[in-house]
C-alpha cells in the first residue's frame, strides 16, 4: 500500500504558490475587484436567462440596458487592471533599477484601454445586429486611403507592444542588429526605438517592428576574459614581416567562437637572446554574466594557436608557441 502524503507536504505546495509572481500579482490586480468581478457575472447570468426567454415574452428593453451595463462594467473592470498592472510593472521595474520609457507606457496604457473599448462596442453592436462595419465602410475612398497610410503605423504599434511584454533589450542596454548597426538604446517609443551608435555617436531610429523579427544581439550582460597566446620566432622580423604577421594572426582568429576579433592585440618585442623575436597575442573571449569554464577557455585557446599555427606554416615562417594559464576578467569594452 502506497505510504499517504503528509498535509505538511501539500501546505507546502500552497505556500509555494502564494509566493510566486502570479499569486502575488493576482492578490495585487485581480483580488481587489472580486465584488466587481462577481457583479459582471451576475449581469452576465441575467444577460444569458433574458436571451433564453426572448422568444417567449419581448424584453428587448430590458436586454439592451443589461448589455450596455455589462459593456460599461467590462471597459472600468479592464481599465482599472490594466492601470494597476502598469503599476505593478513601473514598482518592479524600479525596484531592479531598470529605467523605463515613460512616453511608452502611457501610450501603451492608452492603446490597451482604445483596444478595450473598442472590442467591447463592436461585440455589443454585432450581438445587436447594428452593422457597425458597414458605417465604417460607408467613410468612402478616403477611409480606405487612410487605413492603408496608417497600416505601417499600426504594424510599428503592435511590434512596440510585443518588445514591451518580451523585454529583449532595455533602456542603457547596448545592442547589435543584423544590419551591423551597433548601440545604446537611448528610448524604446511605441513606434520607434532610438540607439546611440557606438564610435560616431549618431542617433538610428528603428521601426520597432523590424526589430520584432530580426535576431536582435544584447551585449549589456556580456563580459570578457583576456588570454594570451606567445610566439617565438628564431630571427628577427622586419617591419614589414611584422605587418605580415600582424594580418595573419588577425585571420587566423576572426572566427574563432568566442572571440572579439576588435580586441584582439599583438605586441612584438625582442628576447635576450641573440635574434629572437616575441609576438604576444592578447584575445578577449567573450563571456555571459556567469563566469567562463577554465576547460572551455582552454579549448578556445587551443583552437586559436593551432590556427595561428597552421597559418603560419602555410608561408613558411618558422615558430614556437606558448599558451600560458593566466587570464584576467575585464568588463566589456563597448
Amino acid at each position: 500500500m502506497s505510504k499517504p502524503q503528509s498535509p505538511f507536504k501539500y501546505h507546502n505546495y500552497i505556500e509555494r504558490f502564494a509566493a510566486s509572481p502570479i499569486a502575488i500579482a493576482y492578490k495585487q490586480i485581480v483580488e481587489p475587484y472580486f465584488s466587481l468581478i462577481q457583479i459582471f457575472w451576475g449581469l452576465a447570468i441575467a444577460e444569458f436567462i433574458l436571451l433564453l426567454v426572448k422568444p417567449i415574452v419581448n424584453l428587448s428593453f430590458l436586454e439592451i440596458i443589461l448589455s450596455l451595463s455589462i459593456g460599461i462594467t467590462t471597459c472600468y473592470l479592464g481599465y482599472q487592471i490594466i492601470g494597476d498592472y502598469f503599476r505593478l510593472y513601473i514598482g518592479n521595474s524600479l525596484d531592479k533599477g531598470r529605467k523605463l520609457d515613460a512616453e511608452f507606457l502611457l501610450v501603451a496604457k492608452f492603446s490597451i484601454n482604445s483596444a478595450l473599448v473598442f472590442i467591447v462596442i463592436t461585440i455589443f453592436a454585432v450581438t445587436h445586429e447594428i452593422d457597425i462595419f458597414g458605417l465604417l465602410a460607408s467613410i468612402g475612398i478616403g477611409g480606405v486611403a487612410i487605413a492603408f497610410a496608417a497600416q505601417k503605423i499600426l504594424e510599428q504599434i503592435i511590434g512596440g507592444i510585443v518588445l514591451f511584454f518580451d523585454s529583449p533589450f532595455a533602456i542603457d542596454d547596448y545592442i547589435k542588429l543584423p544590419d551591423g548597426t551597433f548601440g545604446r538604446v537611448e528610448s524604446i517609443g511605441l513606434r520607434l526605438t532610438k540607439i546611440r551608435t557606438s564610435g560616431k555617436g549618431t542617433l538610428v531610429s528603428v521601426p520597432n517592428n523590424s526589430l520584432t523579427q530580426e535576431n536582435v544581439e544584447n551585449f549589456t550582460n556580456a563580459g570578457k576574459i583576456m588570454a594570451m597566446v606567445h610566439l617565438t620566432f628564431p630571427q628577427g622580423i622586419s617591419i614589414d614581416q611584422k605587418a605580415l604577421l600582424h594580418q595573419l594572426i588577425i585571420t587566423a582568429s576572426k572566427d574563432i567562437w568566442g572571440i572579439d576579433p576588435r580586441s584582439t592585440a599583438i605586441n612584438f618585442s625582442d628576447l635576450n637572446a641573440a635574434d629572437k623575436m616575441q609576438a604576444q597575442v592578447s584575445f578577449c573571449i567573450l563571456s555571459s554574466g556567469n563566469e567562463l569554464s577554465t576547460e572551455l577557455r582552454s579549448q578556445i585557446l587551443q583552437i586559436a594557436g593551432s590556427k595561428i599555427s597552421k597559418k603560419l606554416d602555410e608561408f613558411g615562417i618558422a615558430h614556437e608557441i606558448k599558451q600560458p594559464s593566466e587570464a584576467i576578467n575585464l568588463p566589456i569594452n563597448i
